[in-house]
């Protein structure tokens, strides 16, 4: 298949855009997502949230992406891809939940499943205490 054949099957694909940070133990995070999405015959589109290092047990650094990088890989997602819906993970700091927030208020009509990680699995805080009307566009 040729560069430009391939670019338009990917293109007509329907993609689940996922909105979350990676887990570097593979547990969870976008690593999770993906494995998910393809159970489910879709593709993946990303705009990663945040690395961390981390294991099952402990989450030893995080490092957040800047809000507005995360909202310009969703609107490039977004632009590049048939995105049948929006699966929102880890979002890391309050900034990034207005900038998803505010992407999402563009994109209306997608669906999103909003499954927000608020602690990792060893009980460390992966978003900070926050007022939550963010999300609901307020």
């Amino acid at each position: 298949m040729a560069d430009g054949d391939r670019a338009m099957a990917m293109k007509g694909d329907r993609h689940v855009l996922i909105v979350a940070g990676s887990d570097s133990s593979g547990g969870a995070g976008i690593a999770r997502d993906i494995e998910t999405v393809a159970a489910c015959g879709l593709r993946s589109c990303l705009a990663v949230t945040a690395v961390t290092v981390q294991t099952h047990e402990r989450v030893e650094r995080i490092e957040r992406v800047a809000p507005e990088n995360v909202a310009a890989q969703m609107r490039a997602a977004l632009a590049a891809n048939d995105v049948a819906a929006i699966k929102i993970g880890m979002l890391g700091a309050g900034g990034a939940v207005e900038a998803v927030a505010a992407v999402l208020r563009d994109h209306a009509a997608v669906p999103v499943v909003l499954d927000p990680v608020i602690a990792a699995s060893s009980g460390r805080a992966l978003l900070p205490a926050m007022r939550w009307t963010s999300c609901a566009g307020n």
